[in-house]
């Protein structure tokens, strides 16, 4: 199959578009079988990216079990700058990172990143002061920054909106306790009291050997790929068609930046992410420290995190998993934004017991922290739901920049709350998670109705509101508010 030149005004996918009408349309058992090789394909690599980084943000509380905190210096508040410290290299490449995503392959930059990750990660091992690991915590951050924001981008490149969130769902889940919590244990059996290093190294390595797969097995995009042939290609092409979003384009666009700054949609799924993510900032950093405080071992308390990463699944799989099956059953429904809320709710019963219970009731305050960690279900099926709110190339990458700049302050701000004069109970960094879970509830309210008033704007002045194919604005890379087709998610 022959393709033209493409303008850089247009989506890369458009020279597939309008292949399959007539005789050559495609069957309903070619569209699952696709999605089926897709799946078996990009899950598994998507998901292995998060879980790597979250990982590497539990190898600190972790190593701090194990002397890391006596080798390094970490007296007073250090250790709490050295969980921030990370967030600080996030943040300043966000933007940066979001820029390199549109310019080059998705996949080269991230095996490029990972395998630099790696080597860091093997550095920190032989960190001797406090200067030393701030330093290699904000590399780390820088080149963790093009990661996720570069998973949303693939997900949105072979995914259809109504599907995008089982697989947002399936590739957030708070499994990486389940390769930390053992290797952790494991150190605990080793002689010395330099053990805490052993967890740099070994995560390092895994993260390196993690790179070259990525290298080798991610594709870039959906059009230059060799897994799928030039008919999946064209298939693909039409099932992302009706949702308006595009696939991809290279050429960065000012007007979608500024389009993309001035969305109130933007700042209201910003400061959520600031207040959902301050749950996450506190706990990955000081749970294991919180547990080791109840009275358990440091080999005990790192077993005894392992459930916070059920939990977190527990979370993704129910509320990303609600909303799957509320738009196959109730597709005339807007329901994601009532899943986040739910999450929120549990969650923010469980800081209420977390704040309340006295320190003598080690099961009660055990149970509450575990089901604290159930933010993430809201957290995964709000960023599903930017990914689907927002159209034109150049406006996602800026605006999953933003989102993770958010998510970059609340980490920094988060781990502040726990005052090493409080320990264990912490008093004031379990107040900052009930303030946060409250902040939350409101701001995605506000968010759920603004879509919906726009949406009935909408309604009332697209004519064409009910076809599918709209060869006006069909793959033509405009964003969301150029198309007065598109509709938005809530």
């Amino acid at each position: 199959m022959k393709h033209g030149y493409i303008s850089n005004d247009v989506d890369i996918a458009a020279a597939y578009a309008g292949q399959l009408d007539g005789e050559n349309a495609y069957t309903r058992k070619e569209q699952v079988r696709l999605r089926w090789k897709l799946d078996l394909r990009l899950v598994p690599l998507l998901w292995f990216n998060v879980t790597l980084g979250a990982m590497d943000k539990v190898t600190t509380s972790t190593a701090a079990l194990y002397g890391m905190k006596k080798d390094c210096n970490l007296t007073g508040d250090r250790y709490s700058w050295v969980g921030s410290a990370f967030y600080f290299g996030y943040l300043f490449w966000c933007l940066p990172s979001g820029s390199l995503l549109q310019r080059f392959p998705i996949a080269k930059l991230m095996f490029v990143a990972q395998l630099l990750w790696g080597v860091i990660l093997i550095g920190t091992g032989f960190a001797n002061n406090f200067a030393t690991l701030i330093a290699l915590r904000v590399l780390l951050g820088v080149l963790e920054a093009p990661i996720v924001p570069g998973n949303f981008l693939v997900l949105g490149m072979w995914y259809t909106r109504r599907e995008q969130p089982l697989r947002t769902g399936l590739m957030y889940t708070g499994l990486s306790v389940c390769f930390t919590g053992p290797i952790g244990y494991g150190i605990g059996f080793i002689a010395g009291d330099h053990a805490w290093r052993s967890m740099f190294w070994i995560t390092g390595a895994m993260t390196i050997v993690w790179a070259v797969i990525i290298g080798v097995f991610l594709p870039d995009n959906p059009v230059n790929t060799t897994f799928i042939n030039e008919r999946q290609k064209a298939i693909l092409v039409e099932r992302l068609r009706a949702d308006q979003t595009g696939v991809e384009n290279k050429t960065f666009k000012r007007e979608q930046m500024i389009e993309a700054l001035l969305d109130p949609k933007t700042w209201l799924m910003f400061l959520f992410n600031i207040w959902i993510s301050i749950p996450n900032g506190g706990l990955t950093n000081f749970a294991p420290l919180i547990i080791k405080g109840l009275g358990y071992t440091s080999q005990r308390s790192v077993l005894l995190t392992m459930p916070t990463g059920i939990m977190q699944t527990a979370s993704s799989y129910m509320c990303n998993g609600g909303v799957f099956l509320c738009a196959k059953y109730l597709p005339k429904y807007q329901l994601r934004g009532a899943w986040v809320a739910f999450g929120i709710i549990v969650g923010l019963i469980s800081s209420v017991f977390l704040y309340t219970l006295p320190l003598h009731n080690y099961n009660g305050r055990l149970a509450a922290l575990y089901m604290s960690y159930f933010y993430l279900g809201p957290y995964i099926v709000a960023l599903g739901i930017n990914t689907a709110n927002t159209a034109g190339h150049t406006k996602k990458v800026t605006t999953n920049a933003l989102i993770f700049i958010s998510y970059c302050v609340s980490n920094i701000i988060a781990p502040q709350f726990f005052k090493a004069e409080q320990a264990p109970l912490y008093p004031l960094g379990m107040g900052a998670i009930l303030g946060s879970y409250v902040l939350s509830l409101i701001t995605i309210a506000a968010y759920c109705g603004y879509c919906k008033w726009e949406n009935t704007r909408r309604d009332r002045v697209d004519l064409a509101k009910d076809a599918r194919v709209h060869a006006d604005t069909d793959f033509k890379d405009l964003t969301d508010k150029q198309n007065p087709h598109f509709r938005y998610v809530f």
